[in-house]
């Protein structure tokens, strides 16, 4: 007996299954504990919990493959796609692998003028340009220029790989006509927006700085200037006294200057004039035109040569109305990067008359209007035009020349609507007619 009642302490028999003095059971009874269910509200949770996760995931998702607009504020930006990893800038054709955060381009109050800004493309792992790549992913490009200054006249116009002005590789450029009607300081702020075929939108922008010139003319009665020597020393006394960037306009007296005139300090527009006696402003030496801004103008002037030289050789942009170019081994020469026009211009007994012989990118105008090549043993030589840029020879007049159009660089040619008086044209006359 080793067992005791739980209940009372008596001594129990082995196997009693109730005490004999409080007679109570003493048999252990186990509680049987009926096996657990979840509860509903654990088990919703728990839906809820894989819903949730679910649902991140889709947002994720959504968010990753959805079109996004990407624009940082600047004229920059790397951007990829399937196609792969570029390199978007906004430059101008001079300065075609830089980046330019801005531009700045100078004008008179009243002149109407037009520069190019592009936007270029290339790889962003190794440089090379890649605008036809990314062009495949492209929907559309669209540009706009935005300026709030009422005294600024601002456009630009669409977007183009190519134009009939200008073609700068790897590059869509679009072409920014201004005017300012006041002097001053004046700002303008160019967008590029190129929307992609998966949606995406990629937008870079750049400053336009545009300075209204300073305009000073001079005439006789500012100074001397009825010899080449008085001339020279007048375009010297304006250099030490006026502004790098300010535009000189000089009306000249109807003398003969015996000698020629560098122009490479300041940006000088000559003017010429008609005596009483039917006597014109003459230079009988060269005329160089080389200051690089702006543009050289030369109105009402004879240039006549000996036989020998240059009449007016240009490095520059350079214009003539209204001229008389004779005598000259070369009347009138584009040499470095410049572009030289020429309207209502008489080119006679020259051996070349007119001579391209250029390379860059600068148009200053394609039209070369009612001017009268004759005589001349050349009357035009196209050796190396700037831009393939057509150039139109609108109611100009060839005759008596040996060749009439030497066109060795294969440039467009519109000559619809120039007049050719010589019996036979040359062959030279048919290249690029």
């Amino acid at each position: 007996m080793n067992r005791l009642c739980p209940h009372c302490g008596t001594p129990l028999h082995e196997g009693a299954s109730f005490c004999p003095h409080c007679a109570k059971s003493v048999i252990q009874q186990t509680e049987l504990v009926p096996p657990r269910h979840m509860q509903g509200r654990a088990l919703y949770s728990a839906l809820l919990m894989i819903l949730a996760a679910g649902l991140i995931f889709a947002m994720v998702w959504y968010a990753a493959s959805r079109p996004k607009t990407y624009d940082n504020g600047t004229h920059e930006m790397v951007y990829s796609n399937r196609q792969g990893s570029f390199d978007l800038y906004i430059s101008d054709d001079l300065t075609p692998e830089t980046p330019l955060p801005e531009v700045r381009n100078r004008g008179e109050v009243g002149g109407s003028y037009r520069y190019p800004a592009g936007l270029f493309v290339n790889n962003a792992e190794d440089g090379t340009a890649a605008l036809d790549t990314f062009w495949e992913g492209v929907d559309s490009v669209y540009a706009e220029i935005r300026c709030a200054d009422q005294s600024v006249s601002i456009t630009c116009t669409d977007p183009a790989m190519e134009s009939e002005y200008l073609y700068v590789p790897n590059a869509v450029m679009t072409f920014i006509d201004f005017q300012l009607h006041t002097p001053g300081d004046h700002e303008a702020e160019l967008f590029f927006t190129v929307t992609m075929q998966n949606g995406d939108v990629i937008r870079l922008r750049q400053l336009h700085r545009l300075e209204a010139l300073a305009t000073r003319k001079y005439t006789a009665q500012d100074g001397p200037m009825n010899t080449i020597e008085e001339l020279r020393a007048f375009v010297d006394e304006i250099t030490a006294t006026t502004s790098e960037h300010d535009l000189i306009y000089i009306d000249l007296p109807p003398v003969t200057y015996a000698g020629g005139l560098n122009l490479d300090t300041r940006c000088i527009k000559l003017n010429g004039s008609t005596g009483t006696n039917g006597e014109r402003t003459t230079f009988t030496g060269s005329v160089k035109a080389a200051y690089p801004f702006g543009y050289h103008e030369f109105k009402n002037i004879d240039f006549i040569g000996s036989g020998e030289g240059v009449g007016i050789s240009a490095s520059v942009r350079t214009q003539l109305t209204n001229c008389r170019v004779s005598g000259w081994e070369t009347g009138y020469q584009a040499v470095s990067e410049a572009w030289i026009d020429a309207d209502q211009t008489i080119f006679e007994n020259n051996a070349v008359g007119l001579h391209f012989n250029s390379s860059g990118t600068t148009v200053l105008d394609q039209l070369y209007m009612d001017n009268v090549f004759q005589n001349n043993h050349t009357a035009v030589l196209l050796q190396s035009v700037p831009t393939d840029v057509m150039l139109i020879f609108s109611g100009t007049r060839f005759a008596g020349n040996d060749v009439d159009i030497d066109n060795r660089c294969n440039q467009a040619l519109d000559l619809s609507e120039a007049v050719f008086e010589s019996e036979s044209p040359s062959e030279g006359t048919e290249t690029g007619r």
